[in-house]
């Protein structure tokens, strides 16, 4: 065989004169009767495993031919020239088939430099790093070159590994990446290989074991390939004394696939259609996947072990490895389930600040290490993957969130070369909340241990349960070798904060400016501990005195009021809550994310008004459209003080518990809330259950100011209409008038004067209470009629005058004012009834703190009149005694003469 001293003159020579690239031509030329080196490509690629079982330690052996120009003159060996120089080669492996480039250890690894000075005397690599054997055949030299594959120290970057070899004399590596665009399979490149040895053939094994005893005799040293190595005289391999066989490759663990090798090339000629020229060589099915062991194993530890407290995760997945070439590889794992104990659950407040990675800044299936933000990082997460010279260190990132798809993840490594994305998911339970995690399609590696960890502190993404105890995660590893799943559970215990619980919430509420009478935005606030049972429901009792104007504001009803989407005029105030645990829960809204709103509702559950509030479940990436709560709105119709009554507060919303560490209401439209009159200590009552049942009443103590600076100058005007003469039953009309801003009344008391006596026998149909209650009273029992004019409200409230029966020796005089059906509010004003010197007198001793601007009351006459003339009206002029006393503590007597109609009396008396 040829020396490579002569070689060497020989492939100068060509360099210099014949072996220049020759231009590139279109490739339809190939058909003239001198082809052009556009018809450069592969003619054939062959591929063989010494074993196909499933996890063996197979030589890996393969061949490439170059197609060749019919037209050459065929060398040597009877070979004819290819039509292009070979200058880049790619070989793609099939999934699973893979090489441990750290078997021979890092000592024994080749460098760059020993593989340069493979011509120097005591250069060139050492045998002990040789992995494999090649042959080489080239055109122009004439000869076929046997040469040592070694494994080198790779460069880094993307290189993963690398291989190295003396092409003819050139030095040549052999780059192996990992394929992150598609499968995570090997990739080995050769670049910028010499234009001037033209490659036709290409045989190559990788031995299975390297230090096998059977390669002993292809063990060639630099000095013996650099004469033309054919076999060597039987040497081990230069290693350490206690060095063991190790396995270098390894077969896949999946079984009844077809396995497939690429081998792509290019030509100096054409450099860019590498993709263009590939050829594919099928392997053989893998085979008795059966055979293979397969045992992971899972722990879990919450990083906080108190009760409903954010906590991390610290969890750790081992798969165990095979020990010696003589025991096949583990099966290798596919799919990963695992489900969360129930009662751990999504942490709301892990939310804030929460950004998402998205299929570009990821560079999903592309050969880039990603760009994820940092504020998307779930996770910290470390591979042990037999191969590696260390762990393979990564994150978890939160992926753009889906419609019904919340929870995707990324699960990336851009490590050691190699650019892994896996797409995961997080499946919540839309009603338990319990979190299922799923990562499927892993890559075929022979992976030991898995840690992950995610993230701990008050953002952490996870809440723990709210009892103490022993929990259990379940897993479920699926392997690729499709035998069966290894199942289990893992077990996790919460042991602290244990003698929380109860339910003792606190009310917080006020008027932003308390001054008497005066407009002003109304707060109050709910709040709870961590250790207390969660918030159910909801309902408020305004303190007394305090009202609404709910004139000039429209209502929101119907589909509006059920979905939230109610007119921008009847908001009339906002709300804000904390969700979740901790010193830094969630307060939503967030900033930058859409308002909530409370609207002013029509009639709802039979209360004459209700709330609409509208809370956009918008935290970091996630929207979750709008929770809408309603709230009835019942008037106390003795004392007109407001209740409301809210609907069942939303508990999980898409899978994500709702826990209510403060719910505080903002009723802020400027001309909506009416303080009282009275600056007397009063209380906003709270009726609270928690979703255990149990009930709490805070109260918070309320008291306006500056109610002495109010006015109070009633005005109050009485006329008898009817008969004037003495024994006559008139009809009385009192008309009331209230001027704006001044306290309001709290009790008035009217004596007639003695020209009006009680007509006893008049009374009597008489409405009992039960009656009066449930709006049954009868028709008879109705003396008169009321219309009260008020600026809280758009209309008059007005209704009949009944007498219902009381405990006094007299019925009660009640007014039962309500408003049209678009406002049905009812206030029932009762007064006490007696007699003065005869006279009658109706005291309204309890009159809600509420602004008046004029109330008419109509009493009827005649059979119906409760009032009898003691005298002729005529005769002189009479005073009735009318006593008001205001919230405000003033005071104010007023005498007003019963206007009679003495002038159509005199008239008649003439026409008599």
């Amino acid at each position: 065989m040829i020396s490579r001293a002569v070689v060497l003159f020989a492939l100068a020579f060509c360099a210099l004169a014949f072996c220049a690239p020759a231009p590139a031509v279109a490739a339809e030329e190939c058909e003239l009767p001198r082809p052009a080196p556009s018809c450069f490509g592969i003619e054939s690629v062959e591929a063989s495993l010494s074993t196909t079982k499933a996890g063996g330690h197979p030589d890996f052996s393969f061949a490439v031919s170059m197609k060749r120009d019919p037209l050459s003159e065929p060398n040597v060996f009877g070979l004819k020239d290819s039509y292009a120089a070979t200058r880049d080669l790619r070989f793609e492996l099939p999934p699973g088939l893979i090489g441990d480039p750290n078997v021979l250890g890092v000592s024994q690894q080749c460098t760059a430099q020993e593989l340069i000075s493979y011509n120097q005397s005591g250069g060139g690599c050492p045998n002990g790093s040789q992995i494999g054997i090649s042959t080489i055949t080239a055109y122009t030299l004439d000869q076929r070159f046997r040469e040592p594959l070694y494994m080198m120290a790779p460069p880094g970057g993307d290189v993963v590994a690398r291989v190295g070899t003396i092409a003819g004399l050139y030095p040549t590596f052999v780059d192996l990446r990992v394929r992150s665009e598609s499968d995570y399979s090997l990739v080995a490149d050769v670049t910028d290989a010499s234009a001037a040895a033209k490659l036709i053939e290409l045989e190559s094994t990788l031995w299975g074991v390297p230090f096998a005893e059977s390669h002993d005799t292809e063990r060639c040293t630099p000095s013996e390939a650099f004469l033309g190595c054919v076999e060597s005289p039987a040497r081990p391999p230069d290693s350490p004394p206690d060095a063991r066989p190790l396995a270098f490759m390894t077969n896949p663990t999946r079984c009844g696939v077809p396995l497939t090798m690429t081998v792509s090339a290019s030509s100096w000629v054409e450099p860019d259609r590498l993709e263009e020229n590939q050829a594919e060589a099928s392997l053989p099915e893998i085979t008795e996947c059966n055979r293979l062991p397969f045992g992971p194993s899972l722990t879990v530890a919450p990083t906080n072990r108190h009760t409903s407290a954010p906590t991390g995760l610290d969890m750790t997945i081992r798969l165990p490895a095979s020990d010696g070439v003589g025991v096949l590889e583990p099966a290798q794992i596919r799919d990963i389930h695992i489900d969360l104990p129930k009662g751990f659950s999504i942490n709301p407040g892990a939310a804030e600040g929460l950004d998402v990675c998205s299929p570009a800044q990821v560079h999903f299936k592309e050969r880039v290490a990603a760009e994820c933000p940092d504020a998307a990082k779930m996770a910290s997460t470390e591979f042990e993957v037999g191969g590696l010279p260390r762990r393979l260190k990564g994150a978890i990132y939160l992926r753009e969130p889906e419609q019904g798809n919340l929870f995707r993840i990324w699960v990336v490594a851009d490590d050691l070369g190699a650019h892994v994305k896996l797409p995961g998911q997080l499946n919540v339970d839309r009603q338990t909340g319990q979190v299922k995690s799923v990562v499927l399609d892993n890559p075929q590696v022979p992976l030991r241990e898995v840690k992950i960890e995610f993230k701990s502190g008050f953002r952490a993404p996870l809440l723990t349960p709210a009892s103490c105890g022993d929990y259990l995660a379940h897993y479920e590893f699926i392997p690729w070798s499709d035998g069966p799943p290894a199942v289990g559970d893992a077990p996790m215990r919460i042991n602290e904060g244990c003698t929380g619980g109860g339910f003792s919430p606190e009310l917080s509420a006020g008027s932003t400016d308390a001054s008497a009478g005066a407009h002003s935005p109304f707060v109050f606030e709910i709040s709870r501990k961590d250790s207390e049972a969660n918030l159910a429901g909801l309902n408020i009792t305004l303190p007394r005195g305090i009202s609404a104007t709910f004139a000039g504001i429209p209502h929101c009803e119907g589909a509006a009021a059920q979905s939230g989407v109610c007119p921008p005029g009847s908001r009339i105030g906002s709300t804000t809550v904390a969700d979740g645990s901790g010193p830094n829960p969630l307060w939503v809204p967030q900033p930058g994310k859409d308002p909530t709103a409370i609207y002013l509702g029509g009639p709802y559950k039979g209360a004459p008004l209700s709330i609409v509030a509208v809370v956009p479940a918008q935290a970091g990436p996630f929207d979750l459209g709008d929770e809408v709560v309603r709230s009835a709105i019942y008037v106390d119709p003795e004392t007109a003080q407001a209740t409301t009554k809210a609907d069942p507060l939303p508990q999980i919303i898409e899978g994500i518990p709702i826990t209510y560490k403060a719910v505080q209401v903002n009723l802020d439209h400027s001309r909506f809330m009416l303080n009282p009159t009275s600056c007397a200590q009063k209380q906003t009552r709270a009726n609270l259950t928690s979703t255990g049942g149990a009930s709490a009443d805070p109260t918070a103590s309320y008291r306006a100011v500056n109610c002495a600076g109010l006015s109070f100058k009633p005005k109050l005007g009485i006329k008898l209409a009817g008969g004037t003469h003495r024994g006559a039953h008139p009809r009385l009309t009192a008309t009331l008038k209230m001027p704006p801003a001044g306290a309001n009344i709290a009790s008035v008391s009217t004596a007639l004067p003695d020209s009006e006596f009680v007509e006893n026998a008049h009374f009597k149909t008489i409405c009992t209470r039960v009656q009066f209650a449930a709006h049954q009273c009868p028709s008879g029992s109705i003396y008169g009629r009321a219309v009260a004019i008020t600026p809280l409200f758009d209309h008059p409230l007005e209704g009949p005058v009944y007498l219902r029966s009381s405990n006094n020796p007299l019925p009660d005089l009640v007014v039962a004012l309500k408003g049209p059906p678009s406002l049905p509010i009812e206030v029932n004003p009762a007064a006490k009834i007696d007699t003065v010197n005869g006279g009658l007198r109706a005291s309204f001793e309890t009159i809600p703190d509420a602004p008046l601007t004029k109330v008419v009351l109509r009493m009827q006459g005649g059979t119906k009149g409760l009032i009898v003339n003691s005298t002729n009206l005529c005769a002189a002029t009479h005073r009735a005694t009318v006593k008001f006393k205001a919230h405000n503590g003033k005071t104010s007597t007023l005498r007003p003469a019963l206007r009679a109609s003495c002038k159509k009396a005199a008239h008649k008396r003439q026409k008599r």
